[in-house]
């Protein structure tokens, strides 16, 4: 699926710089694209485990790895991925095979102009079948919520195709008599009507059925009831109108509650529905509706709510104890003594002999004062069964309604895990779940990441560590680079693409970047009350050249810190400058005019690099780090960088190195005329900011 206008695309070639030129065509055209380049099935298989992906683009093959191949590995991953192939054969025979082999479109592979359009179709067709399939989706959701409407409505309603009844809700069976549908099922609805009214009721049908626009009428008739073997009349208002049932065109008919108190009872019916019969609390399906609700309300206006799973201990031995007639009195009168705690909390009876509860607009440490309040009512509740006295406990587990969660069932399988880490740990205690991230990767460990994201601030798992730039001109300015951390709740390190990926899927990215400004503005004043001017580049998430809120931010946070825009340096990658010109061209204006620098980083990955240095009044240019990789002994990336320099430094704009690996490295670029350099051989990224700028 497309994500936030970035379009997922995994390249198949036989090297980067042909895969780079295929980028570059698209870059041309403004397609925001995300790419991967992968050379084998193994690569390619590996990138279709670990995302869902919007498009691929291939050559016939690389080596043995075919486009057959890549198309079955694409259908067997379930992903709906439109495959594009490039070729320079462009003979009939070809062209038939790879569309045989499962290639959505074939085009010559250098032309630009075909591959953009034909990216452009293909991306407005996924899109299409992608807006078809979450139309189905609410449409099988509509007609499921329409027959649970239909088998609890107290008014008759049946579904009629050619004269004869399809379908019949209780209501209907019971007002004529019949105890199941089996019976109904095929019988003409004329044999529900008296006799003296069959005319009557042929010449309504006759003239419903030739009425161009078919509008619902209505028409009052005798109407015959099965009364234990006899017929019985009454008098019935009978409505019909077009409609359509398991996708097939039929009539239904409804036939309204004449009696005065129905609209009472049906009032009744409704709560009732609501409620489990033992316990007198809410039923799961009616907890479920409330838990759909409460996640609307985060993803709407991210207030939280939290969910608590109480499951009684060892509750199989005790029904072996009493027998399962005495379990409903235990359940009762622990429900009982459960409600005086809850007072307005919703609570429910979910399960055989648990009970979830419903808490809004409140954190996890009242939560837990909670939970330990119900368990401690549980362990105090006495049921007296048969002459025996049965006590019992319960674990608890709670879990936050968070957006990310998407559904209610993933909220209650979160509270659920949490409690049975609570029995696992001998019961009777209460625990909060705690996401971890799941080792192997894929969509599991994504979605266990989004969660960490939503609750990492208020948690205390983010963190900030630093990694000095340094000059190789002979200036001393206390510059460091930003890198941000967060680790699970057992205190393991997330993988920094895992973090963004996470982030970027879920639409947590600006808030994560906020965080990041706000540490940094409040560590740059702490450190020039201390007598330092430390400056910081901070690398930002690619969303925040089309986010209006992220300058104010910034801007906001500067005024309030009193802090000079020029401590900080916003980095922007080349990949999102090039797709994005116009936006981030704005960007960079509006950091300058307060005062902030900017970079360009990445730089040298596209066949572009030099013109988006005429557009883009950037400060520095960070030199990609893949020119980096054994630069003491390889000729052609010295050359490169040479190049770079004296290209960047045209725009008297400065350089940096990333990624510096040795001391001949670092020797290449003070020859190279770099102006900065950073890297692992200089300084790891740590938490403390005490690295020694004056040493030569």
């Amino acid at each position: 699926m497309i994500q936030g206008n970035i379009i997922r695309l995994i390249v198949v070639e036989e090297s980067a710089n042909d895969a780079e030129l295929i980028l570059n065509a698209l870059r041309k055209a403004r397609f925001p694209i995300r790419p991967r380049h992968v050379e084998d099935a193994e690569d390619f298989q590996k990138a279709l485990s670990e995302q869902e992906w919007d498009m691929v683009i291939s050559v016939p093959f690389v080596g043995d790895f075919t486009v057959k191949e890549i198309a079955e590995l694409i259908k067997n991953s379930k992903q709906d991925i439109p495959l594009i192939v490039l070729t320079r054969k462009f003979a009939a025979e070809s062209l038939v095979e790879l569309l045989s082999n499962g290639a959505r479109q074939v085009l010559p592979s250098e032309n630009d102009t075909c591959l953009q359009i034909a990216v452009r179709k293909e991306l407005e067709d996924l899109e299409n079948r992608q807006s078809l399939r979450r139309v189905e989706q609410l449409y099988r959701q509509s007609q499921q919520h329409n027959k649970i409407l239909l088998e609890t409505s107290r008014d008759a309603i049946s579904y009629v195709h050619d004269g004869m009844h399809i379908h019949a809700n209780p209501a209907y069976l019971e007002m004529f008599g019949y105890q199941s549908l089996d019976e109904l099922e095929g019988m003409p609805v004329m044999d529900l009507v008296a006799a003296e009214n069959h005319t009557k009721f042929k010449e309504f049908m006759r003239e419903y059925m030739t009425d161009e626009n078919q509008q619902d009428r209505d028409i009052e008739l005798i109407g015959v009831r099965n009364a234990k073997g006899k017929k019985a009349k009454f008098k019935l208002k009978m409505e019909v109108s077009q409609a359509l049932y398991d996708n097939e065109r039929c009539i239904q008919i409804i036939i309204r509650d004449q009696s005065d108190n129905s609209k009472e009872l049906e009032k009744k019916l409704k709560e009732m529905s609501k409620l489990d019969q033992v316990t007198g609390l809410y039923n799961s399906q009616y907890f479920l509706q409330l838990l759909e609700k409460a996640l609307s309300k985060v993803i709407e206006s991210h207030t939280r709510s939290l969910v608590l799973y109480l499951q009684l201990d060892n509750f199989s031995k005790v029904r072996e104890q009493i027998g399962i007639a005495g379990c409903d009195p235990i359940l009762a009168n622990v429900a009982k003594s459960l409600k005086t705690v809850v007072e307005e909390i919703a609570i429910a009876r979910f399960g055989e002999y648990a009970f979830t509860l419903l808490l809004h607009d409140s954190d996890t440490n009242s939560a837990q004062d909670f939970a330990e309040k119900l368990r401690r009512t549980v362990e105090n509740c006495v049921t007296e069964v048969d002459e025996k006295s049965i006590v019992v406990t319960c674990s608890v587990g709670i879990a936050q309604v968070l957006a990310s969660a998407g559904t209610p069932q993933s909220v209650l399988s979160d509270a659920h895990a949490a409690c049975k880490s609570a029995v696992q740990q001998g019961g009777n205690r209460v625990e909060i779940y705690k996401a971890i991230v799941k080792a192997g990767g894929g969509e599991d460990a994504l979605k266990d990441v989004t969660k960490l994201i939503e609750t990492a601030e208020e948690e205390k798992r983010l963190s900030l560590v630093f990694q000095p730039v340094v000059s190789l001109r002979g200036e001393v300015e206390e510059i460091y680079e930003v890198f941000l951390r967060m680790v699970d709740t057992a205190g393991t390190n997330v993988p920094a693409g895992t973090l963004f990926a996470a982030a970027e899927k879920a639409n947590l990215s600006i808030k994560l970047d906020k965080w990041v400004l706000k540490e940094a503005a409040q560590i740059c004043l702490k450190r020039q009350k201390s007598g330092h001017k430390t400056n910081f580049f901070i690398k930002l998430s690619d969303q925040v050249v089309k986010d209006e809120t992220i300058v104010l931010y910034i801007n906001k946070l500067l005024r309030a810190s009193h802090l000079s825009g020029e401590h900080f340096t916003i980095e922007i990658s080349e990949a999102t400058a090039i797709s994005q010109v116009k936006y981030a061209k704005a960007f960079v204006m509006q950091l300058k005019k307060m005062g902030c620098r900017t970079a360009l980083e990445h730089f040298g990955t596209s066949l572009n690099s030099e013109t988006i240095l005429k557009h883009l009044p950037v400060d520095f240019v960070k030199i990609d780090s893949s020119y980096a990789k054994g630069l003491s002994s390889n000729a052609e990336h010295q050359n490169s960088v040479k190049n770079i320099v004296e290209m960047v430094h045209s725009y008297e704009k400065k350089t940096i190195a990333e990624a510096v690996e040795d001391a001949n490295s670092l020797t290449v670029l003070w020859q190279c005329e770099v102006d900065f350099a950073q890297g692992h051989y200089i300084q790891e990224p740590l938490d403390t900011l005490d690295y020694d700028f004056t040493e030569e």
